[in-house]
């Protein structure tokens, strides 16, 4: 663990958050983060797939 993360959890322990509300909250951050790097990943590939004329397409045609 590096010493940003120490720091965080030691703020939060001096703001009463008990080691479960810790790691929640470390486990939600975790979780965010695997999603982005997913999601980021989904749109590179659908960006490289796409052309312009897939914007401009309308279904409702």
């Amino acid at each position: 663990m590096n010493e940003k993360w120490k720091k965080l959890i030691q703020q939060f322990e001096e703001n009463g958050y008990t080691p479960n509300d810790i790691q929640r909250i470390v486990h939600f951050y975790d979780v965010t983060m695997e999603t982005d790097k997913m999601l980021k990943k989904l749109y590179e590939v659908e960006e490289n797939e796409l052309t312009d004329s897939d914007f401009l397409h309308d279904e409702r045609q």
